[in-house]
């Protein structure tokens, strides 16, 4: 497979702000990636890191198109990188329930699981995350889906951007987040505190942040996880008549996790809409810098 190995200068205008100087040591750690090929997957090669084997097994299940395309995936992407059928589901769902909906932010977008079936359907997609090694992999991974083009990376902490207003005034359609888990680990307990176990912030605090750039927010949650805190979260931050839309997804049979929607439209149909192939408008070659501040 003839794969490209530079990150040139049209390729780092995607990853947002690493062309200031105050990032020049990340830009530099950028370039070595690309430069080394790093975190390439060969599909056939068995992993002998027991903690992921079963990770890889279904290494198809996770990109169908790992056989056939050059995919990358550091350790941690292994166990949190969300299958295609349900970052495929996510998208759909999505853009039936907000057909005018253009923009798409993905917080802790990881490998880029969720963000290239985002931006199958939606004209631009920001993804965020303090790993540049997953930002790489994302642009990576985005590539062999020939959807980079839509897809504008941001690295940094969001905890803290979200503080400082960051992504605000960009007129974000919806705001998706799978935040860490804290490992395959989250299966010890028999129900999961979304407050406590959550990383790096809690249910509370992690909703607050996202609802201050969407009304429409959707999150990716374990499996048990306690939906008596997402009910209690959804009424102190929105109201006592306030709806939380909770669906349980699987992948081949396997219970993987919850989906919780904020937003009136998740809920409320107004008309059916046809999503049965990817956005085909013309894509803005352009992006909204303020969110450097």
């Amino acid at each position: 497979m003839a794969r490209k190995t530079k990150l040139d200068r049209q390729q780092l205008q995607h990853f947002v702000h690493l062309s200031k100087r105050k990032y020049r040591k990340q830009r530099s750690a950028l370039k070595s990636l690309f430069k080394d090929d790093a975190y390439r997957i060969e599909p056939d090669v068995k992993v002998t890191d027991r903690s992921i084997f079963k990770y890889w097994k279904t290494r198809h299940r996770l990109f169908s198109r790992m056989q056939t395309k050059d995919l990358y995936m550091t350790r941690e992407l292994w166990f949190s990188v969300t299958p295609e059928s349900l970052a495929k589901f996510a998208a759909r769902f999505i853009k039936s329930c907000l057909p005018d909906a253009q923009v798409v932010l993905d917080v802790y977008c990881g490998g880029g699981g969720n963000t290239i079936q985002f931006a199958q359907y939606f004209q631009k997609v920001y993804g965020v995350d303090s790993s540049l090694e997953h930002l790489y992999c994302t642009y990576r991974n985005a590539q062999a889906y020939n959807v980079e083009d839509r897809i504008w990376l941001k690295y940094g902490d969001w905890p803290t951007m979200s503080r400082k207003g960051r992504f605000e005034k960009l007129q974000i359609d919806c705001v998706f987040s799978s935040p860490p888990w804290g490992g395959p680990q989250y299966l010890n307990s028999e129900l999961y505190d979304l407050e406590n176990a959550l990383q790096p912030r809690g249910l509370r605090e992690t909703l607050q942040g996202l609802l201050r750039v969407s009304e429409n927010v959707v999150m990716f949650l374990p499996r048990n996880s306690d939906l008596g805190q997402v009910s209690q979260v959804t009424r102190e931050l929105l109201g006592n008549e306030a709806l939380c839309k909770v669906i349980y997804v699987k992948d081949n049979g396997y219970l993987k996790g919850i989906m919780c929607f904020w937003g009136e439209k998740f809920y409320n149909y107004s008309s059916p809409t046809t999503t049965e192939g990817p956005a085909t408008e013309n894509v803005s070659p352009s992006v909204d810098y303020a969110i450097d501040g």
